[in-house]
């Protein structure tokens, strides 16, 4: 069998088959049978999903016109979505060179939001609810909601999407006084904050950098950092590129000769209907 992804036909066999496991540390044990390229098992090029194989490309893209701008993620196939764009997507596919920055992956109770243009999943963003465990280590709470993570895919970036998505994150914490953006911030993700800063001067007091658990001596006036130019070092892309803290924590496991049982070897050269299999 061979899957067809854009150019490039990659064979299924037992060396170029792993699982993808779904959730972070401390989650529910579920994956995602992937094919990678034979060279290289970091390059997955599809996922084993309703009795087929799907191009990553293909399952990042949707044919519900319900699905459009910013919507939270609810149904499991959302959550396969989240765990492309941080994991896949970011983290192999569109990770600029010498950048350093991973996104963990998501768990299973992950508060975020989809970002849709044209029948397509272009980014997302994450948040750390109020009150939300910090880790499974300790037994401490987030004390204000934390924007994680942020990420536009390249594609689609310099078109204000991650100053979209850092506005609906304020505008739907609207009851709370004080927000947090969890440290350390890229260098692009400054200049989002200032782009909105500048332009809704009633957030400069509410944002804020934090380490979580977010004490007050644990945090930073986004503005006054902006203003006393305090950026960080990292660089990275503009509008658009990567915002978190924590490590990748993606697993790739190679099951040798058990993997294809039970697999029917199905041609998916050309894929259609992808929407209405998805639950």
């Amino acid at each position: 069998m061979t899957v067809a992804v854009v150019f490039l036909q990659v064979h299924v066999t037992q060396d170029n088959v792993g699982r993808l496991m779904l959730f972070g540390e401390g989650g529910p044990p579920h994956s995602l049978l992937a094919l990678h390229t034979p060279a290289d098992e970091t390059q997955v090029v599809a996922l084993y999903l309703h009795g087929k194989w799907w191009p990553i490309g293909e399952v990042l893209k949707t044919s519900s016109k319900s699905r459009h701008g910013l919507l939270i993620v609810q149904s499991v196939m959302e959550r396969v979505i989240l765990f492309l764009l941080s994991q896949i997507i970011f983290g192999v596919m569109e990770k600029p060179l010498g950048e350093s920055m991973y996104f963990s992956a998501p768990s299973a109770l992950e508060y975020g939001k989809i970002l849709w243009q044209d029948g397509e999943a272009v980014g997302f963003y994450t948040i750390k609810k109020k009150g939300s465990l910090c880790d499974g280590c300790t037994g401490q709470s987030y004390l204000l909601p934390v924007l994680d993570t942020v990420f536009v895919r390249t594609h689609w970036r310099r078109n204000g999407l991650a100053l979209q998505m850092l506005q609906d994150f304020c505008t739907s914490m609207s009851k709370e006084s004080v927000l947090g953006i969890s440290r350390p911030v890229s260098t692009s993700m400054y200049g989002v904050c200032k782009k909105y800063l500048e332009t809704h001067k009633e957030q400069r007091e509410r944002l804020y950098e934090v380490d979580a658990p977010g004490e007050w001596s644990q945090r930073r006036n986004v503005w006054l950092n902006i203003q006393l130019q305090h950026r960080p070092a990292h660089s990275a892309n503009s509008d658009g590129s990567p915002h978190s803290t924590r490590a990748m924590a993606r697993t790739l496991i190679d099951n040798k000769g058990k993997v294809l049982e039970g697999i029917p070897q199905v041609h998916t050269s050309a894929v259609k209907g992808i929407e209405a299999n998805k639950p």
